[in-house]
């Protein structure tokens, strides 16, 4: 949104900009209103999908008609991350041309992938930190209302309702186990960073009390096993983080240590989860077609099919929105149940797009894990890479990009945390919103450099 030049002229003889004395403009307003929008989005992502899209349709169409399109552009040629993610969307507009899928598959699969221009979109938005740490606290907001439904659930104290999804065995509030454990290992991730960072000892003790209901909540609650292993990855990134190789040794010590606990309680849920796991391996194993509670059996045939469907159409794959046919044709010689989804991000992206698809998704993971090394702040730094590893561990066992919550988490995040990145070889211009709202004289003007210090 392009705010007013004349908010740039110096008040008479005191060398400051006018809008150290007027405050923000209206256009400024408009765009802290666009930025309470994207805020609200990140607590509405753990919750609600009605909500999430109505305010993706605010925040891209305000995006489009807010002008100050210099800005926006130069704020996303100088992230690599907005240009990765734009590179992937742009093969999904490629994969249109050469396409098996039908049209309303292929329109199916672009709105999915049109979550990707969120990335981009928040490059310019979230710049400044005060609005990235606002995202993250609403995000965390709302998996500590999730958190807490989910110990009322699996204590019992609330009753289940029609307006949650959970139960005494199945204690989520408002997403399916799956999401909400991913959610909830990432968010017990991002509080045991908040209590390192912490100034006082009484915050420093509450958000590791908080980290601490997380993870018994992941591991002890909720038959989530892709957020079981979310987690567990998390962990041994953020010891080895703190202690370096002494973070390592005790990782492993304290995986051993859970791995025994594990198996001499067969009471728990997560013992039982591993017993029917290895069960329903066996009986794949054995042959057995997979039913619908089959969980590992159908993921085993679906990778044994996905990776049928990619054999038959190597190269350009079988475009984007058609592996729904391509899936469905092989189904019918084999046998096997139609599908969608593979629950399997990387098989879905090759299955569509060859080799290409590969590479730019790689492409994706490994720019946001160097960028990450080159954000502000530790505490930004350490976040970014942990989202890196909870995406790249759900899309192993989770089509990301297809569901709609993951999907929708990894845009948020990938825009929101790589916002802060600044290219060194860019220059804000004397008219730039940020300088203006907040007051900060232009590069050359009288003050500057003080005031640029000052940030």
């Amino acid at each position: 949104m392009i705010l007013d030049r004349s908010l740039t002229e110096r008040a008479a003889g005191s060398g400051v900009p006018a809008a150290a004395h007027a405050g923000p403009t209206g256009r400024a307003r408009a765009e802290n209103v666009v930025r309470w929008a994207v805020v609200l989005l990140g607590c509405s992502i753990p919750v609600s999908v009605a909500v999430d899209n109505v305010l993706l349709a605010f925040i891209l169409l305000s995006w489009l008609f807010g002008g100050a399109y210099r800005e926006k552009l130069d704020a996303i040629r100088g992230n690599p991350v907005a240009l990765a993610a734009l590179a992937l969307f742009g093969l999904y507009l490629a994969g249109t041309l050469y396409t098996i899928g039908s049209p309303r598959e292929v329109l199916n699969s672009l709105s999915k992938a049109a979550r990707l221009l969120l990335i981009p979109a928040l490059m310019p938005l979230m710049r400044e930190p005060q609005w990235r740490k606002r995202g993250i606290l609403a995000f965390q907001a709302s998996m500590l209302a999730a958190l807490l439904l989910s110990y009322l659930l699996w204590l019992q104290i609330l009753p289940v309702t029609p307006w949650l999804k959970g139960t005494a065995l199945d204690p989520v509030g408002f997403k399916a186990h799956i999401t909400h454990n991913v959610f909830m290992a990432f968010a017990a991730f991002l509080f045991a960073l908040g209590a390192m960072d912490a100034k006082t000892r009484s915050g420093r003790v509450a958000l590791f009390t908080l980290s601490a209901a997380a993870v018994a909540n992941v591991l002890v609650m909720v038959p989530g096993r892709t957020g079981h292993i979310v987690l567990l990855v998390l962990f041994t990134y953020f010891l080895c983080r703190q202690l370096r190789a002494k973070g390592l040794v005790l990782a492993g010590v304290a995986l051993g240590v859970l791995a025994i606990v594990v198996a001499l309680s067969p009471n728990t849920m997560l013992h039982k989860r591993i017993m029917l796991a290895d069960d329903e391996l066996q009986q794949w194993r054995a042959g057995v077609p997979p039913d619908l509670t089959s969980s590992i059996g159908q993921r085993l045939e679906f990778l044994r099919n996905t990776i049928e469907v990619i054999r038959d159409n190597p190269v350009l794959g079988v475009g984007t929105g058609g592996f729904t046919a391509a899936y469905a044709a092989l189904a019918n010689r084999t046998g096997d149940a139609p599908t969608a989804n593979p629950h399997n991000e990387f098989l879905m992206i090759i299955a569509q797009f060859g080799l290409a698809g590969l590479v730019l998704l790689l492409s994706v993971f490994g720019t946001q894990w160097w960028l990450a090394a080159r954000l502000p702040d530790r505490f930004g730094q350490a976040a970014a890479r942990g989202f890196v590893l909870t995406i790249v561990v759900a899309s192993l066992l989770s089509s990301t990009l297809v569901d709609h919550a993951e999907g929708l988490f990894f845009a948020y995040m990938g825009g929101l945390l790589f916002a802060g990145y600044r290219d060194g070889r860019t220059r804000r211009r004397p008219n730039d919103p940020e300088r203006v709202e907040r007051g900060v004289p232009a590069e050359g003007e009288p003050g500057a450099s003080a005031a640029e210090r000052a940030q």
